[in-house]
């Protein structure tokens, strides 16, 4: 099972930049603990991961950012460390595959009714040796 880190890095980033809009204080949370737990959270950018541990206690306390370019970077740390700890998703990362050969391949779309299908596609992929997969792109 092979896909290079950086196209599979990309797909991940680009599946993370069209699902999250809004940046919460518990998706914050959530991401570092997960981060933490699976051993990422020191490959995060220390800027970016500097920021995440500023903003948790500073929206703890009830306050809250209204510059959009800070809710950008914040945005952009929680994506970071998001797709460092999805890197790791086998499944997740199949799916992400799976969905891309959808859309690239038309015909298929009468195929794939359930999110399970597009794993399997991606799985398959996977699966496949080097010379005889079909490009994503």
């Amino acid at each position: 099972m092979f896909i290079p880190p950086e196209e599979a890095l990309g797909l991940i980033k680009d599946f993370l930049n069209n699902t999250i809009n809004a940046i919460s204080l518990q998706l914050m949370q959530s991401t570092k603990r997960i981060a933490l737990r699976l051993g990422v959270w020191w490959r995060v950018n220390s800027l970016r991961r500097g920021l995440l541990e500023a903003a948790i206690p500073y929206l703890r306390r009830g306050l809250r950012f209204k510059s959009p370019k800070a809710l950008e970077m914040l945005r952009e740390a929680v994506i970071e460390a998001l797709s460092l700890v999805l890197m790791r998703k086998a499944k997740f990362v199949a799916y992400l595959v799976g969905r891309k050969l959808v859309e690239r391949l038309g015909w298929v779309r009468a195929i794939v009714r359930r999110s399970q299908d597009m794993i399997n596609m991606g799985l398959m992929w996977l699966n496949t040796p080097i010379i005889y997969r079909p490009e994503l792109t």
